[in-house]
């Protein structure tokens, strides 16, 4: 009698784990919500233009477990997708510091803005080859001579000294202010900003852009427009860029796959007791009584 009661018990849980265990499956397959958002698909290199800009999706695939970037060894990870643009023009800044050495026009100057806490100009000094000066000046000698930490030219004539500051011819000097155009590293640029700090210069130009997406990740396009990343069902390979205006659905979406998670957890749950249940009775059914 004993061994029928355990044999109905283990039978009733094993059609209630069963059961559980079927719907996982039906839940899973039918029930799962569809994301209802579009928008240009790309799979590995290939590219497409929006607003005359042309994205390139330069990898497409799974992240290393280990870290170690798109696909590889380590096992498989987050789906991940490389967006690599140009920019044609965008803002570009150089800062020019205080005292630094730059070359303008194949020369060297030295940057010099004055002390202040309002300074709208700076000074290009021009830095004297004092090497080549000297070298093409027959008269003196091609080194310079120091004497009390003060440096003197050396006439050949009778060996007198001259001071080095007085020999040497003034230094030419360009004076820039805000608003001023400037020609930086083949650049037209204009004098954005001028602190006791140094000289910040801004232009347009072409400028590479490279963006690393994962699933929901928000990227800013060159035409200031929001995008996010989305990896369509079953498709491991491709990569959809969806408008941020539909981001309110795909959130729906993805709180609606959450609940059905959850509701899938408990089924697990009931399969996992039933099981144990199962075979716990059967277990204590068929121990051997004592005497």
């Amino acid at each position: 009698m004993q061994r029928r009661a355990a044999a109905i018990y283990f039978v009733f849980f094993l059609v209630v784990g069963a059961a559980a265990y079927a719907y996982i499956g039906v839940a899973q397959s039918s029930q799962q919500p569809a994301f209802s958002v579009n928008g240009p698909t790309l799979a590995g290199n290939e590219s497409t233009t929006i607003d005359g800009t042309e994205y390139t999706a330069a990898e497409v695939g799974h992240e290393s477990s280990d870290g170690g970037g798109h696909g590889g060894g380590g096992g498989e990870g987050a789906l991940v997708a490389t967006l690599e643009w140009t920019n044609d023009s965008a803002r570009q800044t150089a800062t020019l510091e205080n005292e630094s050495t730059v070359t303008y026009q194949d020369t060297s100057y030295t940057v010099l803005v004055a002390n202040g806490s309002d300074v709208s100009s700076f000074t290009l000094r021009e830095e004297l080859n004092v090497s080549a000066i000297l070298a093409n000046d027959d008269a003196v000698e091609n080194t310079v001579a120091t004497r009390n930490d003060t440096e003197y030219v050396v006439y050949r004539q009778n060996d007198s000294l001259h001071p080095l500051a007085e020999y040497l011819p003034e230094p030419d000097t360009r004076e820039f202010s805000t608003g001023d155009s400037y020609q930086y590293e083949g650049n037209e640029t204009t004098v954005a900003e001028v602190a006791s700090s140094g000289v910040t210069l801004e232009w347009t130009g072409p400028m590479a852009n490279s963006e690393e997406l994962q699933e929901g990740t928000n990227v800013t396009l060159a035409n200031g427009e929001q995008y996010f990343a989305h990896f369509p069902d079953g498709q491991d390979q491709e990569v959809m860029l969806v408008s941020v205006d539909q981001f309110e659905s795909y959130q729906a979406t993805i709180s609606q796959r959450d609940y059905l998670d959850e509701r899938v957890n408990g089924l697990w749950g009931i399969v996992i007791i039933s099981g144990s249940a199962a075979f716990l009775i059967l277990s204590m059914a068929y121990m051997p009584n004592r005497g």
